[in-house]
């Protein structure tokens, strides 16, 4: 349940943030500082996990303001997120009270997705050249 939470969370916050900063043509950073606001107010008072969901909030907004030539569709925000979200639940007990661990998660996630997207243009994906790569490193 604590995962779908997390993912939820996660998700609404970064498109939330997204929409502020591409759509209605805000900064950035003001979009996220909009939406982690108001997570930071109303998650704590509506749910028991509420200061976690708030956090999750934070780290989905930083992912959301990507700038839309790194993500630029609604497809790879949200695998953006929902990788964040995973990375996020994962860490939650190892990386307590280590700074920038939000920052650093987001981070990660859209880099992971812009990456896969720009392989995918490539058709480095089709000629298999990450499909022998993933082999070798999980053998």
């Amino acid at each position: 349940m604590f995962l779908l939470q997390v993912i939820i969370t996660c998700w609404l916050a970064g498109m939330a943030t997204w929409r502020l900063h591409h759509h209605l043509q805000r900064g950035p950073v003001l979009a996220s500082a909009v939406v982690t606001l108001v997570a930071g107010l109303v998650l704590p008072a509506t749910f028991e996990n509420g200061h976690v969901l708030a956090a999750v909030a934070a780290c989905g907004s930083y992912v959301g303001m990507s700038a839309n030539i790194r993500l630029s569709t609604t497809l790879e925000i949200s695998a953006a997120l929902v990788l964040a979200s995973v990375l996020f639940a994962v860490s939650a007990n190892i990386f307590m009270g280590v700074g920038g661990r939000l920052g650093t998660i987001a981070a990660i996630s859209a880099m992971t997705v812009w990456g896969c997207s720009q392989l995918l243009k490539q058709g480095a994906l089709a000629r298999g050249v990450v499909a022998r790569i993933m082999l070798r490193v999980f053998r």
